[in-house]
This record gives C-alpha cells, sequence and structure tokens, in this order.
C-alpha cells in the first residue's frame, strides 16, 4: 500500500518549488572562515560566495556536487541548488573552515541513527577506540576521556600533553601519544596514567600494540619508536618515510602497514625492523594519508588527503584506488568486515562502503564538523568523535539476517512484508527481502508523512532482512513504514497501541 499522504506531500512540496521565486544568497570569505557558516535555502535558489580574504581559497562540496576550484582574493563563485538535502562543503586548502547550506531543510543531519553524546569538553578529539558496547576511550586535546556504560557518560582524565591516539589491548591496559613525544601508560582502565620515556623529539600522531608487550609509536618528521616490554623501553626503529607518518596497523608482532605524507604506504615483516615502500603517490599538498586499517594479512585500506581510499586484496602487492566522490582530507577509516566499512574526514563527510569498498555511498553527517576519527564495534554499533569536541553514536535497527529465499526462478524478489504483531505495543518485527545489495533504507511516517525514525540505513547484502522496532518513546497511533534500496519502493502501515 503506497503511502498516499506522503506523496501527496511531496507533490505539494514539488508544486511551491516550481512556483516560487528564485533568490541568491551570499556567503563571503573572510578571515579565513565562511560567514555565514549555516544557510537554510529553497530548492531552486542559489548561492554566490565571494573570497574577501587575503589568500586563495576554494569552495568544495564534501559529496562532490560542486567546487570552485582556485577561487582568487576578490572572484565569486555561484551554484544553483536544484533539489533539497544537506550540503556540506569546506575549503581544500584549509580544511577546518567548513560550512553547510540546507535546501528546504532545517538542517542538522540524519539523526536518526547518528545521535549525539553529552561530551565534557569542546576542545578536539582526535581518536576514539572501543573494546565492547560498554568500554571505550577517546583522546583529545585535554586529556582521555573514557566511559564504561556506551558513551552515556564520559569522564575526563587530564594529561600534560594534548593526546593524539589512544589503544586498549584490554579493559585495564591500555596506552596514549601526543605532542612532545608524550606517551603515557594505564592499568586501571585510563583512571590514572604513568609517562613513559620514548625519547621522541616531537608529536607521535598514533600508537599500535598487539600484546601488553609489543607496542609502536609514529609521528611527525618520520619518528618512529618500538618497545618489547610494555613500553618500559622505547627504541628508535627507520623507515623509508622522511615526512610525518600519520597511521598505524599491526596485525601480530611480526606484520603491519604504516602510512604518511606523501602518499607513503610501508609493510613490515618482521617487527619494524624494516619497511618496504608499497605505495608512493605525491600529489602536492594534503597528500598523506591519514589513516590504515587492515582486515587480514590481506586486506587493507588507506584513506587521507584529496579524498583518497586505496585498498589491497593481495598483502600490498597491488593497491587499487577507490571512488570516495569527494576531494577532502578523509582523517579516519574503519572496517567490521568487508562488507561493511565506514570513512569520515573534514566537513562532515561520511560515507559507508560494501563489497570491500568497491561502492562507496555518501551519508548525511549529523553535523558539519570536521570528523577526526570513527569506530565501530559491530555492524550497528558505533562511534564518531569531531574536532569541535563532539561525540556521536550510531545505533541501526538490530539487523538479523538469514539465507536468501528462494522464489519460483530461483532469484530473491524484493519484497517489503507486513509487521507482526500488529497492532503493536511497544516493539513489532519488519521482515524484507532484497533482490540486489546496495544502499538501503527503511523509514518510519507518522500520519503526517513526517519521518520519526530511520532504523536502517546503509548497505545491506541481497536476501532476507529482519529488523525489531521499538516504539517506546512513541504516542499511540497509525505509523507507516517504507523500504527503498534499488529503485524499489514500497511502504505498509502498521499500529501503535499503547
Amino acid at each position: 500500500m503506497r503511502f498516499k499522504l506522503l506523496c501527496t506531500a511531496l507533490l505539494a512540496a514539488s508544486w511551491l518549488s516550481t512556483t516560487a521565486f528564485a533568490a541568491t544568497h551570499n556567503v563571503s570569505i573572510s578571515n579565513f572562515a565562511f560567514a555565514p557558516t549555516s544557510q537554510t535555502i529553497q530548492p531552486g535558489d542559489s548561492v554566490r560566495w565571494t573570497n574577501n580574504d587575503t589568500s586563495p581559497h576554494t569552495v568544495t562540496a564534501t559529496d562532490g556536487s560542486f567546487d570552485s576550484d582556485f577561487l582568487a582574493v576578490g572572484a565569486s563563485f555561484s551554484h544553483l541548488f536544484a533539489q533539497a538535502g544537506t550540503f556540506a562543503y569546506v575549503c581544500q586548502y584549509h580544511s577546518n573552515m567548513t560550512a553547510v547550506i540546507n535546501v528546504g531543510t532545517s538542517g542538522g543531519g540524519d539523526t536518526t541513527t547518528w545521535s549525539e553524546l553529552t561530551s565534557p569538553t569542546s576542545l578536539p578529539l582526535n581518536d576514539v577506540r572501543f573494546l565492547d558496547a560498554n568500554t571505550g576511550w577517546i583522546a583529545g586535546n585535554q586529556g582521555v576521556l573514557r566511559t564504561t556504560n556506551g558513551g552515556d557518560s564520559w569522564q575526563l582524565v587530564g594529561t600534560p600533553e594534548d593526546l593524539e591516539a589512544v589503544f586498549f589491548i584490554s579493559a585495564t591496559e591500555g596506552w596514549v601519544c601526543g605532542n612532545d613525544g608524550y606517551i603515557a601508560h594505564s592499568t586501571n582502565g585510563g583512571q590514572s596514567w604513568t609517562p613513559q620515556t620514548s625519547g621522541a623529539p616531537d608529536k607521535l600522531r598514533d600508537i599500535w600494540f598487539t600484546d601488553s608487550q609489543n607496542g609502536w609509536a609514529c609521528g611527525k618528521d618520520g619518528i618512529l619508536i618500538h618497545t618489547t616490554n610494555g613500553g618500559a623501553i622505547w627504541s628508535p626503529q627507520s623507515s623509508p618515510a622522511q615526512d610525518d607518518l600519520r597511521g598505524i596497523h599491526m596485525l601480530d608482532s611480526q606484520r603491519g602497514w604504516m602510512v604518511g605524507s606523501d602518499g607513503l604506504i610501508m609493510y613490515t615483516s618482521n617487527g619494524g625492523n624494516a619497511w618496504n615502500t608499497q605505495l608512493s603517490v605525491p600529489g602536492g599538498e594534503e597528500d598523506e594519508f591519514e589513516a590504515v586499517m587492515a582486515m587480514d594479512e590481506n586486506t587493507a585500506w588507506a584513506a587521507g588527503g584529496q579524498g583518497r581510499i586505496y585498498h589491497t586484496s593481495n598483502g600490498g602487492q597491488t593497491w587499487t584506488p577507490q571512488t570516495s566522490s569527494t576531494t577532502v582530507a578523509l582523517m579516519d577509516i574503519f572496517f567490521t568486515n568487508q562488507d561493511n566499512g565506514w570513512v569520515c574526514g573534514a566537513g562532515g563527510f561520511l560515507a559507508s562502503a560494501m563489497d570491500n569498498g568497491d561502492m562507496w555511498s555518501t551519508q548525511e553527517p549529523p553535523v558539519v564538523s570536521s570528523f577526526n576519527a570513527i569506530y565501530f564495534v559491530n555492524d550497528t554499533l558505533g562511534f564518531l568523535v569531531t574536532g569541535d569536541g563532539r561525540i556521536f553514536r550510531y545505533e541501526a535497527g538490530e539487523i538479523i539476517s538469514s539465507t536468501p529465499q528462494e522464489h519460483q526462478h530461483g532469484v530473491t524478489a524484493f519484497e517489503l512484508k507486513d509487521n507482526y504483531p500488529n497492532p503493536f505495543n511497544p516493539a513489532t518485527t519488519i521482515e524484507f527481502s532484497l533482490n540486489t545489495s546496495g544502499y538501503t533504507t527503511l523509514t518510519v511516517f507518522d500520519i503526517l508523512g513526517q519521518q520519526i525514525a530511520q532504523p536502517v540505513n546503509g548497505n545491506l547484502s541481497s536476501g532476507a532482512h529482519r529488523v525489531e522496532f521499538s516504539a517506546t518513546e512513541l504516542p499511540s497511533g497509525a505509523y507507516f513504514y517504507q523500504l527503498a534500496s534499488g529503485g524499489h519502493v514500497d511502504t505498509r502501515k502498521m499500529v501503535l497501541l499503547k
């Protein structure tokens, strides 16, 4: 059954967009900032950016929908927004310059899957890591944030230096690193920290431990140090890198990857005593790889400046570029499995992937900010941190997949079934089948056609799926749920009785 009220609302919105007078809205670029940083306009309106600064800039959409290229001092650039949506953009030369255009919407992004948590700081948060659904840590400019209840509350533990990265091997033991070669060790879950002597002369950007004894840290100007005794002694190692090293991922005490400036990807098979360059793709400003993520000895990804994502499926013998649909700096990448990956970056860029990253889909961000790090506990629970101290948690509906259902001709059809029970209180089950893998949404609307939840928003494989939808906080009444995937859309009605 089609959602007639929703269709009527969409037709009305279309009529209004064709009859309303188009307007031009102005954005000034000055003092290395966009002003205003957020605007709400209507479909058919245009925005004109004028560079009133002392330096050239760019106006670059994180989803690739518009790009001014080089915008000289005094020059202007205009773009017409034909469709509703949220459009984040950045300056490619200065990735901390971010802003957003909300077309036909009040903005704020998709908050049905990403919810903001209470953060004890407004300073940059640079790394996030979780052991399980409850236990996690964040490294930032004031110290370490720790939680034992899934992010519902955070404790800030101050450190004498700003932190870049955090790594825990258990609920009690972990390390952090940061400015001026700072490394500290905790044995009580991050409640207190003991500094270690790293010998590093400058900033350490990333840290990785394979067990309680073997660890590595890398950083500015090619700094690379290693310990075999839990950090009691840190010793320098050498690599081909002459510039910054940004990220490291070790599979075990012998094998791992490291990435950095000049588009450099390196691999070691002997604990870091020797590093072999597998890829070097220098490209001028912002050519660095910021992060590397390894699934196993064959499968890994690297992400960084200019929207670069590279993938290997043969241990690094070859690295293949993937299409991210953006040119902004990508700051972090994470895969829970080869069919569920995420990447985040400057200007609120957020994308998810399946099929080893061969298909990246840009996601509407929960806020327009610099996303510095992302971590997923599993396919349905993740965390995201920003350059202005904000923390977001991703919670998707519990999706229970079964063997794809075989139909008459051996092909799984696109099908949305009636929910059960119906009427329900407070939870109900929604089952559906997909005939092809791809980006899928399951959206719940109220009787007025307003979206009130989206339990599915991401890439799913073909086959049968089941979602448990909870309406604990919703009032009694009729609701509609709509499945959209691969060009197919179907809508059904359900009734909540309390």
